[in-house]
């Protein structure tokens, strides 16, 4: 018996255990009991949670992405001077996506800010906070077309665009249906 996650993600979208049940077609009861007891789960509940949370169903009985902690020594000033303090608060660095909903995307070619191999975390928003990622770069899903990446702005008529990060690449108009993930984190190997 493994404890499941579908809590972890429930609360990832904002939903009661009410309204997931009503979504899976159970109730809210037996949602508590699946999200705190170490019960067997079968496939086709399994497989209901994930597409209700839009998720694989092995996220939802996989154990928790690990974070990564690491000792902060210091500071380097300007002039690349080492200083043995640590400001309170950083004694450890903990590697750890700062997302909702986390998508990643590895940088293939150097293009604009970005180089290649590096990879950008960005956070999937829901349809109604889409305009929080405006002036911000994005990775934009698109069902059946085309995604993209790059800068999510918009017009005053209310149009979506997406500017690419190279110079003097055309801009694309997006159609409304698409999922808008901000960039919120990016790894670059050295």
């Amino acid at each position: 018996m493994t404890q499941t996650r579908i809590r972890h993600f429930r609360k990832l979208r904002g939903m009661t255990q009410s309204e997931l049940a009503r979504r899976v077609g159970t109730t809210a009861a037996t949602v508590s009991r699946l999200e705190t007891s170490g019960m067997t789960v079968s496939m086709d509940w399994l497989a209901k949670f994930a597409a209700v949370l839009d998720v694989r169903v092995a996220d939802l009985i996989s154990a928790p992405p690990r974070t990564a902690s690491i000792p902060c020594i210091g500071q380097i000033g300007r002039d690349g001077h080492f200083e043995n303090v640590v400001p309170a608060g950083d004694e450890t660095l903990t590697l750890e996506a700062p997302a909702r909903d986390p998508v990643a995307m590895r940088i293939r070619a150097n293009v604009g800010l970005y180089c290649a191999g590096d990879v950008v975390i960005a956070d999937r928003l829901p349809p109604e906070h889409v305009t929080r990622a405006l002036g911000r770069d994005c990775i934009v899903e698109i069902d059946g077309e085309e995604s993209g990446f790059g800068r999510f702005i918009s017009s005053v008529d209310g149009t979506f665009f997406l500017v690419p990060p190279q110079s003097g690449a055309q801009a694309r108009t997006l159609p409304r249906h698409g999922r808008v993930a901000p960039v919120v984190m990016l790894i670059r190997h050295l």
